[in-house]
């Protein structure tokens, strides 16, 4: 296959990069100003945003301005956002709101899509091909999903994202310390990383010598881990971290905005349970989230159990077909398989946690052309399960508007999502066929 020109890339490059820096000044989504509340306690305490000791342990609620609140994020993501606060205390010492503070609070994720396509564009070139790793980079960086959920809207996701999609590349390509450095690194920084993981390992195990490569990637990870956390322990605040992560799974919802199999119930759901409305207003009003504890009430099974269940499931079934795969297209695209089917089937997804998908899928998608119209359906998907809820950025509301249509928008998405996933299973299977 044939390369771009150097003057073409170059162009398709800057034309990303004006995008991102007209998206940036944005306020983002609602999220910005939690991370923007993070960002001022780490200013002084980096390592001290769960709470120092206490029995029971601490959970130190945050301040400030008019705002208060916790954190229950892994401390990598929390120490990208103390930086940013030591950076905005220097500009600005009164730390009021303001654009530049928003602008920082979305710099890590634009660094790490910078350190995504140069590393395409250099090591990629040697483990790809040229053609290959131009396509993956372009996919990646004019990807409409990647733009909203970094520049526009200020997600922590590609910070994670980048990391993963990394270390799968590396441990195909024979450096399973860095893929296991990397792999530990992209958990700390957001559990979904570790739908990564199984391919890390299943990439590594592929090389020659394969016990020699696991053990340095499971040494590397572990090494990396205990450098990301000793901060933490150090200062006591190790039990703090762990009440704190363990809330992750106590959120109360079905699903938390994410256009997937629970939206659907979601939606069904209220038309059936709240008849008083009128069926005509059950039918179009928007859908709202719904609680798991609700959905228990109303007599149904326990939806974590059935979310859990399917996901494990499908992550073996995609594992098993990476290590019976003879091309490195496959283990890559069963990576972001296993991805979607998580964002698809479990409770507790949001809108923006299809995004480590996306760079996966535009990867295997340079390896293996076959694979192109699922990876433009998986980025549609996060594109405008994002934009349906939050818009371009706070202040931006999407058009059209969730009432467009006859039946919620965002739920005519998730049925369109439910389709996009069977496609995508059902090439997963024809290209993993020895």
């Amino acid at each position: 296959m044939t390369r771009l020109g150097t003057p073409a890339l170059l162009g398709w490059l800057l034309a990303g990069a004006l995008v991102r820096f007209a998206a940036l000044p944005l306020a983002g989504s609602v999220d910005v100003n939690t991370w923007k509340l993070w960002t001022f306690a780490g200013a002084t305490d980096a390592t001290g945003y769960y709470g120092i000791g206490g029995a029971p342990p601490e959970r130190r609620v945050l301040k400030w301005r008019d705002q208060q609140g916790t954190t229950e994020y892994p401390p990598l993501s929390l120490y990208e956002l103390a930086v940013v606060g030591r950076i905005y205390a220097r500009i600005d010492p009164l730390y009021a709101d303001s654009t530049t503070l928003t602008v920082l609070v979305k710099m890590p994720a634009l660094i790490a899509e910078i350190g995504l396509i140069a590393f395409l564009l250099t090591a990629g070139r040697r483990w790809l091909g040229d053609r290959a790793a131009e396509m993956a980079a372009l996919a990646i960086w004019l990807n409409p999903a990647m733009i909203l959920n970094g520049a526009a809207l200020g997600y922590l996701d590609i910070q994670m994202a980048a990391l993963a999609t990394i270390a799968v590349a590396a441990a195909l390509h024979g450096r399973a310390g860095v893929a296991g450095a990397l792999l530990a690194a992209a958990v700390l920084t957001k559990p979904q990383a570790i739908f990564a993981a199984p391919f890390v390992l299943i990439a590594a195990a592929r090389q020659p010598a394969p016990v020699s490569r696991l053990l340095r990637c499971s040494s590397a990870g572990l090494v990396t881990s205990l450098l990301i956390l000793a901060p933490i322990a150090l200062r006591g605040a190790w039990p703090n971290m762990i009440q704190a992560v363990r809330r992750l799974n106590a959120h109360d919802m079905l699903s938390g905005e994410a256009t997937n199999v629970w939206w659907i119930v979601t939606w069904l759901l209220r038309v059936v349970d709240e008849p008083d409305v009128g069926w005509w207003s059950a039918l179009t009003r928007p859908a709202r989230i719904l609680s798991i504890t609700r959905f228990s009430e109303l007599g149904y099974p326990n939806a974590r159990l059935i979310g859990t269940t399917i996901v494990i499931a499908a992550v073996v079934w995609a594992a098993v077909r990476a290590w019976r795969a003879r091309s490195d297209a496959v283990v890559v695209f069963a990576a972001a398989w296993a991805v979607f089917a998580y964002a698809t089937f479990q409770v507790q997804v949001h809108e923006n946690h299809l995004l480590l998908a996306v760079p996966l899928a535009a990867i295997a998608a340079s390896l293996d052309r076959r694979l192109t119209g699922v990876m433009v359906g998986i980025s549609a998907i996060a594109a405008l399960n994002m934009y349906l809820f939050q818009g371009i950025s706070g202040g931006w509301q999407p058009i059209p508007v969730r009432t467009a249509a006859f039946v919620d928008t965002s739920v005519i998405v998730a049925g369109v999502g439910i389709v996009v996933f069977v496609l995508a299973t059902r090439r997963l299977v024809q290209v993993s066929v020895r």
